[in-house]
């Protein structure tokens, strides 16, 4: 049975004529290969096919993974060669930063030796200048109590002449002064009596001052000791001779 199918065009109307549906009854068919006969050379044929077909799978199996073993093989090498590379590295550096620290130290350590040696050196001037100074104040201590010694037994020496002097004096004036008259010797008398006894006074203060620095010079004998004395040590002990 026909179809007519309109269809519109700029022009107007078309129609397409159906004649009959296409359907499945229509396509040619392949005719059918006649049945071949399987003989043993054949199955032979296709086993050995077969084998070759598995052969060569399996031996592009094996190079894939020959293949893949190698460039692991490689990957394993090349992280070997570059941990070889950086522990070497490492070593050296720490080789390098081992032999700076020991350098370093043995540079501290000549330093402190240094630094040692003058300290003690200074140490060893300053205890000599000391002993130094200490014999050469003992010295004069000892010169200067000397010459106080001397002093003393000289000044002694001289109040005993003066003595013998001022008594001999008074003698004299006792002889004279019987030519005077009673009232004028009993003052003269008097006025030298009052002249002996300040004399004597006087005497008695030196002969005191004189005990009490010979006292003093004894202390400082006894208290004399080989040491260092400080500078206000020294000052007292200067004031003290003097």
């Amino acid at each position: 049975m026909a179809q007519e199918t309109p269809k519109e065009s700029a022009g107007g109307v078309a129609y397409e004529v159906i004649l009959k549906p296409a359907t499945a009854d229509n396509v040619p068919t392949r005719p059918a290969s006649p049945p071949k006969e399987i003989t043993h050379d054949h199955i032979v044929k296709k086993l050995k096919q077969a084998e070759e077909r598995r052969q060569s799978l399996e031996a592009q199996k094996l190079e894939k993974l020959a293949q893949d073993r190698a460039r692991a093989q490689e990957v394993v090498a090349k992280a070997q060669e570059e941990e070889e590379a950086f522990a070497k590295a490492a070593k050296e550096k720490l080789e390098q930063d081992l032999l700076a620290k020991e350098q370093n130290r043995e540079a501290q350590i000549k330093s402190l030796q240094t630094k040692l040696k003058e300290h003690e050196k200074k140490v060893q001037e300053v205890r000599t200048a000391s002993e130094t100074a200490a014999r050469e104040l003992q010295e004069r201590i000892a010169q200067k109590l000397e010459e106080a010694e001397e002093k003393r037994q000289s000044q002694l020496t001289e109040l005993l002449e003066r003595l013998k002097e001022h008594e001999k004096h008074i003698d004299e004036v006792r002889q004279t002064s019987s030519s005077f008259s009673k009232c004028t010797q009993e003052k003269m008398i008097q006025k030298m009596e009052t002249t002996l006894k300040n004399r004597e006074d006087q005497l008695n203060q030196m002969i005191e001052r004189l005990r009490e620095h010979e006292r003093h010079a004894e202390e400082v004998r006894n208290k004399k000791k080989p040491i260092s004395p400080t500078e206000g040590d020294k000052e007292n002990m200067q004031i003290n001779v003097q």
